[in-house]
C-alpha cells in the first residue's frame, strides 16, 4: 500500500474478479457524527417499569386499525 494509506486507515476494498482488488480511501462524511452505544441483551425487571411498558403496547395496539 501507498504511504498515504498507512495500516488501520479506513479504506472500501471492492473486488473486481479473482486476482484484481479496487481500495478506495474513504473519505469522513461531515454530515453526521457515529456514536457507540453498548449492546443490552436483557432489561432488568422492574415491575413499575413494565407497568410502563404495558400502557405504552396498550395504546400502540389501540391505534391500529381492525385486520381484515
Amino acid at each position: 500500500m501507498p504511504s498515504e494509506c498507512p495500516p488501520h486507515s479506513a479504506v472500501t476494498i471492492q473486488q473486481l474478479d479473482d486476482n484484481a482488488w479496487l481500495v478506495k480511501r474513504a473519505l469522513p462524511d461531515r454530515a453526521f457524527k457515529m456514536i457507540a452505544i453498548p449492546i443490552i441483551k436483557r432489561l432488568p425487571d422492574h415491575p413499575e417499569w413494565e407497568k410502563t411498558e404495558a400502557a405504552l403496547a396498550r395504546y400502540a395496539t389501540s391505534q391500529l386499525p381492525e385486520p381484515d
